[in-house]
């Protein structure tokens, strides 16, 4: 039953995962930041912004990826 809900998610990449073990709050932007090879800080502070302005679609988006990403 899990993995239909990540087939989405698996590609070129590899799955997306949340990154407990270096989260703030749940590891998604951790999880983000190594799906796309960025770094944490970077992409910790664009979803601040993006917090700040897009309060609604960003916290969806957020809990989102909390369901879809597999934790590691």
């Amino acid at each position: 039953m899990n993995a239909s809900r990540f087939a989405e998610f698996s590609g070129a990449r590899g799955k997306f995962r949340r990154r407990p073990g270096n989260a703030i709050v749940m590891g998604v932007c951790a999880g983000v930041a190594d799906y796309f090879s960025l770094d944490r800080t970077v992409v910790r502070l664009v979803a601040l912004l993006l917090l700040w302005f897009f309060t609604v679609p960003t916290l969806l988006l957020y809990l989102l990826l909390t369901w879809l990403g597999d934790a590691r």
